[in-house]
């Protein structure tokens, strides 16, 4: 939560310093930054789902209790994914590196549940191009 407000001996000369910032009550959790919680989950969510309906365009629509009213739509899994990780930079949350160590985490976790817990071969190379092949299920 200092970040901002120290922004000037980060060691970047690009940042400047806010000392008077504050988080915005009740909406910036006092939780640790790294590795970004929400791209992890969402990560492992959303590699977990690519591995069975592969990448193909997917029509999803999402709510929020927080925003009542407000419905966000996607046309792949990927694509709420990254928004999701991206709403904690917005939000400031996190910072750019800690979604990135939250995603390959997330990437991590999906791919040993898929392999281990879910009962099927997941194969990195068919994964990425979005394949399946039923011949591939144990």
């Amino acid at each position: 939560m200092t970040a901002v407000q120290e922004a000037d001996i980060d060691g970047n000369p690009h940042t400047i310093a806010n000392p008077t910032w504050l988080p915005q009550p009740g909406r910036t959790a006092g939780d640790p930054s790294y590795p970004g919680a929400h791209a992890t989950v969402s990560k492992a969510a959303a590699s977990v789902l690519d591995s069975f309906f592969g990448r193909r365009p997917f029509q999803l629509a999402v709510t929020s209790e927080a925003l009542p009213g407000v419905v966000r739509n996607f046309n792949s899994i990927d694509a709420a994914e990254r928004e999701a990780t991206l709403s904690r930079i917005y939000a400031g949350q996190h910072f750019r590196t800690d979604e990135n160590v939250g995603e390959v985490l997330g990437d991590a976790v999906a791919d040993f549940d898929v392999d281990h817990l879910l009962g099927r071969e997941h194969k990195r190379g068919e994964h990425e191009r979005g394949e399946y092949d039923e011949s591939d299920d144990d």
